[in-house]
C-alpha cells in the first residue's frame, strides 16, 4: 500500500467510507425524500473555510443536521467537524473528495464555499447527484460556465440557492419600491462602491506566515487550474490570482452589481469599460484599484471597488433628477433626499446583514420546493457583467453585450486612430 493511501485511508478512519454506509452511484442516485415542515435537512459542507464555517454554523442555527464535511485542507476540516459535535458527541464525517461526500444517499442537501475555480464541477456534480445546493457567490468564473450551470440545475429540477444574500433583505424591497415609485425622478446615475482598508495588514497574512498545518492536498485545490508549485499565497488568497478567481471585480461584484441591477430591473449592461491597476499589493495578480462603467441604456452605473484605503466606505447611490436614495452600508442604513441637494432625508430605514436570512430562506425552500430569493438566472446574469468588466479590464477594450440573448456583440479597443477621434485631437 502507498504511503498516500495509507495517509488517507488512516484519516478517514470512522468516516462513512471506512464504515461502510450504503454509497449510490453519483449520476444515478434518487432525489431525497419529500420532506416535512419539521423535519430536519441533512446537509454536507463541501469547503470549510472561513465562509465554510460561517455557513455551517448558520445551517446548525436553523436546526439543520449537517452530516458531512469536505476540505482539501486537514486542519480546517477537523475544526468543522468539531463544530458539528452535538449533545451525544456525535461529529460530521470527514471527507477529502466531495464526490466520495455526494455518494451518501442521507444528504438533502449541500452547502458549497470553496474557490472559484471550482464552482461550476461541484455545483454540477451536487445536482447530477439528487440533492439541493447552497452556493457561495460568485456564481461563476466564466460565463460559459455560468451557462453550463444554469442549465444543469434547471435539467435536474434541484433547489439552488446562490448566495447573493442582499436578495433576502426586505429593506431592499422597500428601496426597490421608492425606485419603481418614480417619485426620485429619472435615475440616470447610479454608484455602487466598495472601499476598504487592508494597506495596514493582510487579513490573511497570519495565516500564510503560520504555514500549512497537517495534510493539505494542493493537487486536489488546483483541479483544472494550471499546474504550479505550492504558493501559500495562492492557496490562502486565491481570489487576487487569475487561475482561481477574478479578483474584486466578481468578489465584490456579485453583491454591488446584484443590487445595481435588481433594483433598476436590468439582465445586464450593453456595453462596459473598466480600468485599474495594481498599486499596494504585489503578490495579487488582480488590480487592487479597479474602476468599471457600465451603459444600460437608459442610465450609467460606476461601479468602483478597492481595497487600498477605506475613507469612503461602502454603499449604493441611486441619482434621480427629483431625488436621491442612498444605501450606506458602513453605517448600515437607506436613505432618501428629496428634493435634490437636500440635507435631511424624507425617510430612513435600517439596512441589517442579510446572511441568516438567506440561508434559512434556502432551508425553507428545500422543504418547499419553492424558488429561492436568488436562483442561478439572476445570479448568473448579476455575474456575467462583472465578467465582462474583467474582460474590459484585462484587454483594455470596450465590451459590447446584449442582455436579452446573452450574446457577445464586440470587442473594440477606442483609439486616435478612429476618424471622429483624430479630427478632434
Amino acid at each position: 500500500m502507498s504511503k498516500e493511501k495509507k495517509s488517507r485511508r488512516d484519516f478517514l478512519k470512522g468516516s462513512a467510507i471506512a464504515a461502510g454506509v450504503g454509497m449510490a452511484s453519483l449520476h444515478g442516485i434518487t432525489p431525497a425524500s419529500v420532506l416535512g415542515a419539521n423535519d430536519k435537512v441533512r446537509c454536507g459542507v463541501i469547503g470549510v473555510g472561513d465562509r465554510g464555517t460561517w455557513g455551517l454554523r448558520e445551517l446548525i442555527k436553523h436546526e439543520a443536521q449537517v452530516v458531512a464535511v469536505c476540505d482539501v485542507y486537514e486542519a480546517r476540516l477537523m475544526r468543522a467537524r468539531d463544530l458539528t459535535e452535538d449533545d451525544e458527541g456525535r461529529k460530521a464525517d470527514v471527507y477529502y473528495e466531495h464526490e466520495r461526500l455526494l455518494e451518501r444517499g442521507d444528504i438533502d442537501a449541500v452547502y458549497i464555499a470553496v474557490p472559484d475555480h471550482w464552482h461550476h464541477d461541484i455545483l454540477i456534480d451536487t445536482v447530477k447527484a439528487g440533492k439541493d445546493a447552497y452556493i457561495e457567490k460568485p456564481f461563476s468564473k466564466t460565463i460559459e460556465e455560468g451557462r453550463n450551470m444554469v442549465k444543469a440545475v434547471r435539467e435536474t429540477n434541484r433547489v439552488v440557492q446562490v448566495g447573493n444574500h442582499r436578495r433576502s433583505g426586505e429593506h431592499w424591497l422597500r428601496a426597490r419600491e421608492w425606485i419603481r415609485s418614480g417619485k426620485l425622478g429619472h435615475i440616470a446615475w447610479v454608484k455602487v462602491y466598495d472601499t476598504r482598508d487592508w494597506s495596514k495588514g493582510d487579513p490573511w497574512a497570519a495565516q500564510i506566515a503560520s504555514g500549512i498545518q497537517g495534510r493539505l492536498d494542493w493537487n486536489r485545490f488546483l483541479g483544472k487550474a494550471p499546474k504550479r508549485p505550492f504558493d501559500p499565497h495562492r492557496y490562502f488568497t486565491w481570489r487576487w490570482y487569475w487561475d482561481y478567481a477574478g479578483g474584486l471585480i466578481t468578489d465584490i461584484g456579485a453583491h454591488e452589481l446584484d443590487i445595481n441591477q435588481w433594483l433598476m430591473d436590468q439582465d445586464g449592461p450593453q456595453s462596459v469599460m473598466c480600468h485599474g491597476g495594481n498599486h499596494v499589493f504585489p503578490t495579487w495578480e488582480t488590480p487592487d484599484v479597479v474602476h468599471a462603467i457600465l451603459n444600460y441604456g437608459s442610465f450609467t452605473t460606476l461601479f468602483t471597488v478597492q481595497f487600498v484605503s477605506g475613507v469612503d466606505g461602502n454603499g449604493e447611490i441611486f441619482y434621480g433628477t427629483d431625488g436621491t436614495l442612498v444605501a450606506d452600508a458602513t453605517r448600515n442604513v437607506i436613505r432618501v433626499y428629496m428634493p435634490q441637494g437636500a440635507t435631511e432625508p424624507v425617510e430612513e430605514w435600517a439596512q441589517p446583514y442579510e446572511g441568516p436570512a438567506h440561508v434559512a430562506n434556502f432551508l425553507e425552500c428545500v422543504k418547499s420546493r419553492k424558488e429561492p430569493n436568488s436562483p442561478v438566472e439572476t445570479a448568473n446574469n448579476v455575474i456575467t457583467a462583472a465578467h465582462l468588466a474583467n474582460l474590459s479590464y484585462r484587454t483594455g477594450q470596450r465590451v459590447q453585450w446584449d442582455p436579452k440573448t446573452g450574446e457577445m456583440l464586440e470587442i473594440r479597443r477606442v483609439t486616435p486612430s478612429d476618424a471622429w477621434l483624430r479630427s478632434r485631437l
